[in-house]
């Protein structure tokens, strides 16, 4: 599903004007208008820049990254433009923010070495990509930059957007799956699979509109349905229907070899609950009230994938005998889903030190990736074994 961004609802750009509208902490819009009063002058006469700086920030304020991400995020355009320089950031800029803009312009070494696409090759470009930066955020940087070059390649011949989608879904997007970024991985999914296979993209999209409305009213039947069972258990919890991506329907179409008719999760509800063992309760709740599919069952709770996603996968037979796709879990495990990694760089007035949150994203991200290491209070990347 691709977002409307406020940054291209404007006719002209006006920098105050959107920074005003952005749901940002006041140390954030702080640091972005400082930055701006510092730049401002490199984005004359080049608007599509400042659209995309704009873009930018405004994917990764929705994955919940810092002033300083933020800050560096809004700079990277103008430095793959050579609109300003490196020095120039080190110059005005804090040294965090240099490091970052550094970390994101390595990355960039990926358009030398994309042009063999062997799965082997493939998976070591993506670790290198890890490997050659001193700071994670970086590599989420980039990530909503390539997001931002791959929506504004439908203006563009055929030919680019089809470079654009192979290196998306071949690097990025499964880049983006090794970090737990599902925000970002699934919109970089989409996109490349909608300039890939047009026909294939469009056919579904058509599939599942024609039957929007009957859906979203059962949906919404079975949504209250579920919701005063809970109640009546005294679960507090969230349900609602979730939107299918069709990359993912696709997808399973293939593995599976199904017709669109015989999938069983293009109607799907997730359940967002406050504990572990509400994740339990829940289940039972729904195989009480309906009948569920052994085959399609998955408890990815007490046995999480490698990139630490954790939820509670069922399908039933709702209404009419229909197939329900149900996901339980909690609303950590939810964050941790959407944002990944950067779940953890949640903005928290009464956080806890430096020191003991740094030290859980460490352990995260050894969790996620495989390569980290920390040494003298300073986060590093390498391969280790078995990574």
């Amino acid at each position: 599903m691709v977002s409307v961004r406020k940054s291209h609802q404007v006719v002209s750009v006006d920098f105050k004007h959107w920074l005003v509208e952005q749901p940002l902490s006041l140390d954030k819009k702080q640091a972005l208008e400082h930055l701006w009063e510092n730049v401002a002058p490199f984005f004359q006469k080049h608007e599509r820049y400042l659209l995309k700086a704009m873009e930018m920030v405004e994917i990764l304020s929705g994955l919940n990254l810092d002033a300083d991400s933020l800050s560096a995020a809004f700079l990277t355009p103008i430095l793959e433009a050579n609109l300003t320089t490196q020095d120039f950031v080190e110059e005005h800029f804090s040294k965090n923010i240099a490091m970052l803009c550094q970390g994101v312009e390595k990355m960039a070494a990926i358009k030398g070495l994309r042009q063999e696409n062997s799965a082997g090759n493939v998976d070591n470009i993506r670790r290198m990509l890890l490997a050659m930066v001193d700071d994670v955020r970086a590599v989420v940087i980039k990530l909503a930059e390539r997001l931002c070059d791959l929506r504004e390649q439908k203006n563009n011949d055929e030919e680019s957007r089809v470079l654009a989608a192979k290196e998306s879904a071949n690097i990025y997007a499964p880049l983006a799956n090794r970090l737990g970024i599902g925000q970002l991985k699934w919109e970089l999914e989409d996109i490349s699979f909608r300039y890939l296979h047009p026909n294939v993209y469009k056919k579904i999209a058509k599939l599942l509109d024609e039957t929007r409305l009957e859906r979203e009213q059962y949906m919404s039947d079975f949504v209250d349905n579920l919701n005063n069972r809970l109640q009546e258990l005294n679960l507090n919890g969230t349900v609602y229907g979730r939107p299918k991506h069709i990359y993912s329907i696709w997808k399973k179409m293939q593995q599976k070899s199904l017709d669109f008719e015989q999938l069983f999760d293009v109607r799907a509800v997730r359940v967002v609950v406050e504990k572990v063992q509400d994740c339990y309760s829940a289940l039972g709740v729904v195989h009480t009230q309906w009948k569920h599919l052994a085959k399609e069952f998955s408890d990815y709770v007490a046995t999480p994938k490698p990139n630490g996603y954790q939820s509670i996968h069922t399908v039933v037979l709702g209404p009419q005998g229909k197939s329900v796709e149900v996901q339980i879990r909690t609303q950590q495990m939810d964050d941790d889903a959407e944002l990944g990694v950067a779940a953890h760089w949640r903005y928290k007035e009464n956080a806890n030190s430096k020191k003991v949150k740094a030290e859980k994203l460490i352990v995260l991200m050894i969790k996620l990736v495989g390569y980290a290491k920390y040494c003298n209070g300073k986060m590093m990347w390498q391969k280790v074994a078995n990574c």
